[in-house]
């Protein structure tokens, strides 16, 4: 396994405890009964965000989920902006209208959570098409849980991105619940599989290993420059805190 410098270590660290502290903060303020709504923390799967990111450009797309803040920080998203916008201030990132599950920001190439789940997997798709289609050397990135993995349009894009052979990274983060309810009880078979019967390229990884996410992203990212095709990484995580706080 290819092995961060000592710099690039450093900024993994980095990105990671500032995702830590951003989201303990919320998380005071949430059960202080002061935050102006529900927060979905990230709290325990920082490595996952952190190790993938550090692989990008701010050229390249992600799409993210309700629980993107860590997701918003790790591509290089302002975490002043990202506060504003949770407490609702027109300095926020998306002036206030969009809250805790839409974070974006187009010049870092983050375009966007989504509250809905499974609905940033089209849009990363659509991305990456795009960016087939001009030959510009970008990837794009969707971040999606285990949940999301039993919506229908996952197989719709893992087929299409197969068939064009698309610059897309699809990153499952298995941290093991779907909102309050077991991954076990609702989720039949490995989710790897799924990308697996597309003959896309898949890697299974421990999510909570920062290196070893890095590495899995260097190889897929690489790959995605190269013009050969989608990927699938499927990182092993655990959510620390609820489904969410308010």
């Amino acid at each position: 396994m290819t092995k961060p410098t000592n710099e690039q270590a450093l900024g993994l660290y980095e990105r990671m405890l500032l995702i830590r502290r951003m989201e303990e903060k919320l998380s005071a303020d949430a059960a202080a009964g002061i935050l102006p709504g529900a927060v979905h923390l990230y709290i325990g799967q920082e490595a996952v965000a952190a190790g993938v990111c550090m692989q990008l450009k701010d050229t390249d797309w992600i799409t993210s989920t309700h629980r993107g803040h860590g997701h918003f920080l790790a591509k290089g998203g302002d975490p002043k902006a990202m506060m504003a916008e949770i407490w609702g201030k027109k300095t926020g990132i998306c002036r206030g209208m969009g809250g805790s599950m839409h974070v974006a920001d187009l010049t870092k190439g983050i375009l966007g959570a989504n509250g809905i789940v499974g609905a940033g997997l089209a849009i990363a798709t659509g991305a990456a098409f795009g960016a087939e289609l001009r030959k510009e050397g970008r990837v794009s990135i969707w971040f999606f849980g285990d949940g999301a993995a039993n919506q229908g349009v996952l197989m719709e894009c893992l087929n299409v991105s197969s068939l064009w052979g698309l610059p897309i990274v699809y990153v499952c983060e298995h941290n093991r619940f779907c909102e309050f309810t077991r991954a076990e009880q609702v989720t039949s078979g490995e989710i790897a599989d799924r990308a697996r019967a597309f003959k896309i390229h898949t890697q299974v990884v421990d999510g909570n290993d920062v290196e070893a996410v890095w590495a899995a992203t260097a190889e897929a990212v690489d790959r995605c420059r190269r013009d050969q095709g989608p990927c699938f990484i499927e990182a092993s995580t655990y959510r620390i805190k609820g489904h969410m706080e308010f």
